[in-house]
């Protein structure tokens, strides 16, 4: 093992010894606690669970392409006014909490929704529901996974297929997406896991009958206390979003795109697909938000302030919030520092182990390791630590994803220009690396 690797170990190694501790206990905890028998796999119900749990994960990952990979190609290709705003308004989504979600496309499409009463359809109690809730988290992940994607192919090779009459379609099938495959192909299998592993959406908008996997690992857990078929369930689990996250990881080790500042404006074709494709997607993404702020405004005898009036005269609102800022800052604090520190070693170390430990909080069911913290650490049970180590753990995931892309984007001919003017492997760090990753760090954060 070279000088370089070994200390990207060694900066790695907080961050193993975290998951280490809040993750891999836990979970071993909570399978040794239940044992594990593969028994309930011949049970045609749980078969249907698991079936239901990769199809609703496989059609939202499937609309989700053919609606986000169109509109990121023209997006890296064509300059588009408010381009820039509209991929910064597409993170709201992502870090909505699950509840305004199913407020939201309750507003809309339930019982006594505003398009329900419009148009009569109901949508309540169908997987329709489901996989649209699906869509407003995911498909802003695929865009600008597919974004970044399309953005590393040079333009001049685009360029050239268009320069001998090929149409923007023709060039976007038979040029630009060949070589940008492996990211938007990433972007459908990170879709596809997010949408797998749900669990406040499949249970507050699928009920008992398109309940997921995860739906049912948390009844058999926390409502019946069969740890033992829950264990199984969770070993099964482990086993398919294994497969997706080395997948994922195989096809996202390129870096970071940044398309030219030179694009030309969209017209005809490509300029129709653009507000098309783009008012699709704001509608998926965006409707369940605005629905969530006109409820807030609107009773039952037009626009009033007394919902509002009625949450700022809560006592209980001011500790509410509190609540809400500290332990997201401590979060924030917690991940960016253990994320920051694996992410460079992962870079330093360039282990595709590495890059798949980062992942594992994104493939374990929330609700096991809740058991399992419960089993493996009872005298932290309802402290602040255990509820921060907990928050931290789901944050740093985004941290290292984030900023690693930016880490292996960096040419290594900078750092060795830098080097051969005398700059010693902390100053480089300082006047190269920092600079260049940080606003990957910094989205990460967010």
């Amino acid at each position: 093992m070279t000088r370089t690797k070994l200390q990207g170990w060694l900066l790695a190694l907080p961050g193993l010894i975290f998951v280490a501790l809040c993750l891999v206990l836990p979970l071993a905890r909570t399978l040794r606690e239940g044992g594990v028998t593969l028994d309930v796999w011949r049970d045609p119900y749980f078969q249907g669970r698991l079936a239901w749990t990769l199809t609703q994960a496989g059609v939202t990952a499937g609309v989700a392409a053919l609606i986000g990979v169109p509109l990121a190609f023209l997006l890296s290709r064509f300059e588009v006014r408010g381009k820039g705003l509209f991929l910064r308004l597409l993170l709201l989504p992502f870090v909505t909490p699950t509840l305004v979600a199913v407020l939201g496309l309750s507003a809309l499409l339930g019982p006594q929704g505003w398009v329900t009463r419009l148009t009569g359809v109901n949508l309540s109690d169908t997987p329709t529901l489901l996989v649209l809730g699906n869509l407003f988290f995911n498909v802003p992940v695929l865009v600008r996974l597919s974004y970044a994607g399309f953005a590393r192919v040079p333009g001049n090779v685009v360029g050239a297929a268009r320069s001998l009459g090929a149409p923007w379609w023709r060039a976007a099938l038979g040029v630009a997406l060949p070589l940008a495959l492996p990211g938007v192909l990433a972007g459908v299998v990170l879709v596809f896991l997010y949408s797998a592993l749900s669990f406040g959406l499949p249970l507050a908008l699928g009920g008992e009958r398109f309940a997921t996997l995860e739906v049912e690992i948390y009844t058999l857990t926390a409502l019946q206390l069969r740890l033992s078929e829950a264990s199984a369930l969770i070993v099964g689990q482990l086993g398919f979003t294994l497969l997706a996250t080395w997948a994922y990881v195989a096809l996202s080790r390129g870096g970071v795109g940044v398309p030219s500042g030179d694009l030309p404006r969209a017209r005809g074709g490509a300029r129709a697909a653009l507000l098309g494709l783009g008012s699709v997607v704001a509608l998926v993404c965006f409707a369940p938000l605005v629905a969530v702020m006109l409820r807030g405004v609107l009773g039952t005898s037009g626009f009033t302030l007394a919902y509002w009036q009625g949450v700022l005269a809560d006592e209980t609102t001011p500790l509410l919030v509190w609540n809400t800022l500290r332990f997201g800052l401590m979060a924030l604090a917690g991940a960016t520092l253990l994320g920051g520190l694996y992410a460079l070693g992962a870079w330093r170390a360039g282990s595709r182990a590495l890059d798949l430990v980062s992942l594992l909080p994104l493939m374990v069911s929330p609700v096991s390791l809740t058991v399992g913290y419960l089993l493996a650490y009872p005298v932290l049970a309802a402290t602040l630590p255990m509820l921060i180590a907990a928050y931290t753990l789901l944050a740093w995931p985004l941290v290292v994803r984030s900023l690693l892309p930016a880490l292996r984007a960096i040419p290594p001919r900078l750092l060795e220009a830098a080097r051969s003017l005398g700059a010693s492997r902390g100053a480089a760090f300082r006047s190269v690396t920092a600079p260049l990753a940080f606003p990957a760090l910094r989205g990460g954060g967010a």
